[in-house]
């Protein structure tokens, strides 16, 4: 009894505490239940009203999240440039060879979309004037596509190519999909066609959602209210409905406020409480349809259900006390013996709730940890918030002061500037870090850069920079000071960070810098700035200070000349010195052109590039002069002139000038090698066939040998044997001697001639010779041949 006693009295436990405590809480509600029990009904049914509202709600921004995700993709694949080009097929009647290329290049950039926008469940481009479906990964023909997605009774191929061609339409429609399992499903299209080409469709983007997964979204509000949840167009057209009846298509539409809200409906002595909210950011509608006798039903339950536990609290309250006390008491000890088995916690606190306390302490490292998390977590969003800022997207909805305080964004006055890095060369640093990953390394560069910057910055101003993979801006907030120090603090602390970044790590950077600009409206302005000045590494070169001021003044020095320095009599010098193969020549002109242009008469960017491109069509030209166009190796190698175009400094385009040059005059040399040995084998076969057709007349002659043709065509005997015998495969004697054997045979044969006779009419000086040669030739003597002919 002394030990209950103690337990309930003794200031070290808890259990005096919660007995009081209990009896406050067992009087509150007794005392509110008394107040609101006559106005339980109508505060029960404003709830459920707010209940469902806030589903729809809920449904809405699941809803639009993926609908402004359709939006976002149905944007980006207008406006890639390399679907736009398949769409026009403007570039094809040029180029029709890179089609093919081109099809199968952003079929890789279609699998890239695919893995960002994973709300949708398939997405394609219809290409009209190819007959082609653009696919993640494939391209398919137009019927194919349709048998393989598409095909169902509900839906013909005509009806789904004439979805695909309506004119200036975007909206949704309810298609069959057949997915990866050959099973056909509901779907939900965003259909968005192209404008019209001389009235001739171009194309449409398609992407579809999954019913299925649309209508899992709404199973809490069936769940909660027991009706219909329906997504209607702004044509009042049923996209989604969760009821298999034909009641939310027998809705009326025209009943519905135009910005949402409620009103009552009755359908076949059925009466409906209807809720509906329009889309933020479509035409759609959301509806929810409740059946009103389940409103009354559950405010009757609740009347009853007040009246009981009031008179549950009045008659068992405080049995009930005892009891729960007793029984709460229990975890208490059950934490406090739980936590004795703790290694961290070596005593006991004076009481159960000091014990605990010293539980939660242990824990302290652990949330720690988890702010650590959280803090990284800031800062991407952060991250993002000045990102968009920098690119002129600020969300209108939070206000600016409101936003700054989230993301702890101090500005000191309304100067801002922007401070763009650009990591060149970061190898030796991701070498010297070992035991790391590729990512882990990359966090860490990033890690290095910020701190460095924002420490440097934040001596006098606050910095605020965002982490890319290669180009990092850095916001500003320019402390209260004269314009020129803040110039000047900018130029320093790029200076300074580039210094410091390359002598302690080995990362190199390119840092370009705007100009000073008042207020946050200007941001995206500086940020522009930012990049225009970074372009002008082409010609300032890498790991270099760019401030958008200097190149401004140098762009207005440019701009009293009048363009770049390419006369035609240069450019027919380098075409020539191309022509003949002299790379070295051609080489000093090209060097020469340049020089002039960047050094003597420096010019702007957008003509710099001008240049590079003029320098480029001079080396197509001159292959063009040597060959046909089809065999042209530039034209038929353009990933050249985009390696030439893309290149980031001068030094670089120098390399793939110098690398094309060495190419063509390669192929030039070749090329003339080529005609010389082609010319000086026509010229041999037209001296061959002179010196046969001599033979021919003179073979009877006996004084017919090496020395006369040789005097007859004016070159040296042994030369002119040697060039016969290497072009007939054999020498002149023998060709003489050939013919002179033959003809003696049709004498012997057809005029009966005497081998002397034969002889000498054939060209041969004496009869020896004769005899010898014929039957070097035909293996019998000429006597032999006489008798064989004769019998």
């Amino acid at each position: 009894m002394e030990k209950i006693k103690n337990k309930w009295f003794n200031s070290r436990s808890v259990l005096l505490t919660w007995s009081l405590s209990y009896m406050a809480v067992l009087l509150l509600p007794v005392a509110l239940s008394s107040i609101v029990y006559y106005q339980s009904s109508k505060m029960l049914t404003d709830e459920i009203h707010l209940a469902n509202n806030s589903l729809l709600k809920q449904l809405r921004e699941l809803m639009d999240k993926q609908i402004d995700a359709v939006n976002r993709l149905d944007f980006e694949l207008n406006w890639n440039t390399k679907f736009r080009e398949l769409v026009d097929q403007h570039k094809y009647v040029i180029f029709p060879e890179e089609y093919m290329y081109d099809l199968h290049d952003a079929t890789k950039d279609m699998s890239l979309y695919q893995s960002a926008y994973s709300e949708t469940d398939l997405f394609y481009i219809y290409l009209a004037s190819r007959d082609t479906i653009l696919l993640p990964g494939v391209y398919r023909n137009t019927r194919f596509a349709y048998a393989e997605n598409h095909q169902s009774d509900s839906l013909s191929y005509e009806e789904w190519i004439d979805i695909l061609q309506r004119k200036k339409f975007k909206g949704f429609v309810p298609v069959k999909r057949t997915n990866e399992n050959g099973v056909s499903m509901e779907a939900l299209a965003y259909v968005s066609t192209y404008d019209y080409e001389d009235d001739q469709p171009l194309g449409a983007n398609v992407i579809l959602l999954d019913k299925s997964k649309i209508l899992s979204s709404l199973l809490n509000i069936e769940a909660f209210s027991k009706g219909h949840v329906v997504i209607a167009d702004s044509d009042n057209n049923v996209l989604v409905s969760n009821s298999n009846t034909d009641l939310p298509a027998r809705l009326p539409f025209g009943k519905q406020p135009g910005a949402g809200g409620m009103f009552i409906w009755e359908s076949e002595g059925q009466q409906y409480e209807v809720f509906s909210i329009q889309s933020a950011v479509s035409s759609l509608r959301y509806i929810s349809m409740i059946p009103s006798e389940v409103y009354w039903k559950k405010a009757e339950l609740v009347r009853k259900l007040t009246v009981m536990s009031i008179l549950a609290s009045l008659l068992g309250g405080g049995g009930l006390t005892y009891i729960f006390l007793r029984k709460n008491y229990n975890p208490i000890q059950r934490i406090v013996r739980a936590f004795n088995n703790k290694v961290s916690l070596r005593e006991k606190g004076a009481n159960e709730f000091l014990f605990i306390q010293q539980a939660v302490d242990s824990t302290l490292n652990e949330m720690d940890n988890m702010m650590l998390e959280m803090k990284k977590q800031h800062y991407s969003l952060r991250s993002n918030y000045i990102m968009r800022l920098l690119k002129g997207k600020q969300e209108h909805e939070l206000p600016l002061a409101e936003a700054l305080s989230a993301f702890d964004i101090q500005l000191l006055s309304e100067d801002f500037g922007i401070l763009l890095f650009y990591l060149e060369d970061v190898d030796i640093f991701l070498e010297r870090v070992q035991g790391k990953t590729a990512d882990e390394k990359l966090r860490l560069l990033h890690f290095i850069v910020r701190n460095v910057v924002e420490e440097l910055v934040n001596v006098r101003h606050r910095g605020y920079l965002v982490e890319t993979d290669e180009t990092m801006p850095c916001l500003i907030s320019l402390s209260e000071i004269p314009a020129e120090e803040q110039a000047d603090d900018l130029l320093q602390a790029a200076r300074s960070a580039q210094e410091f970044l390359a002598h302690k790590y080995s990362i190199y950077i390119t840092v370009s810098i705007s100009q000073v600009h008042r207020g946050l409206h200007q941001i995206p302005q500086a940020y522009q700035e930012a990049l225009e000045a970074m372009e002008y590494k082409l010609v300032m070169g890498k790991q270099e200070v760019l401030s958008y001021e200097d190149i401004q003044r140098y762009n207005i020095r440019a701009e009293t000349d009048s363009g770049y320095y390419y006369p035609l009599q240069s450019e027919q010098q380098l075409i020539n010195y191309v022509k003949v193969g002299d790379f070295q020549a051609a080489q000093g002109a090209l060097d020469e052109i340049l020089q002039m242009n960047f050094s003597n008469h420096p010019v702007k960017l957008p003509l710099a590039r001008c240049l590079i491109l003029d320098l480029a069509g001079t080396l197509i030209k001159s292959i063009g002069e040597l060959t046909a166009s089809q065999n042209n190796i530039l034209i038929q190698n353009p990933k050249r002139i985009d390696r030439l175009y893309s290149s980031e400094t001068l030094t670089e385009m120098q390399e793939q000038l110098e690398g094309m040059l060495r190419e063509v005059c390669d192929y030039a040399r070749a090329k003339r090698l080529q005609h010389v040995q082609e010319n000086r084998q026509e010229a041999l076969s037209e001296l061959i066939n002179k010196v046969s057709a001599f033979i021919d007349e003179r073979y009877t002659d006996p004084g017919l040998n090496v020395s006369l043709l040789g005097q007859q065509f004016d070159m040296k005997p042994t030369y002119l044997s040697r060039l016969f015998k290497e072009q007939s495969g054999e020498g002149l004697m023998d060709t003489i001697n050939k013919k002179r054997i033959s003809w003696s045979k049709q004498l012997i044969t057809e005029q009966r001639l005497t081998v002397n006779e034969a002889a000498e009419k054939s060209g041969f000086n004496d009869v020896g010779t004769y005899i010898r040669t014929f039957k070097k030739i035909e293996g019998i003597t000429p006597g032999k041949y006489k008798e064989i002919a004769e019998d």
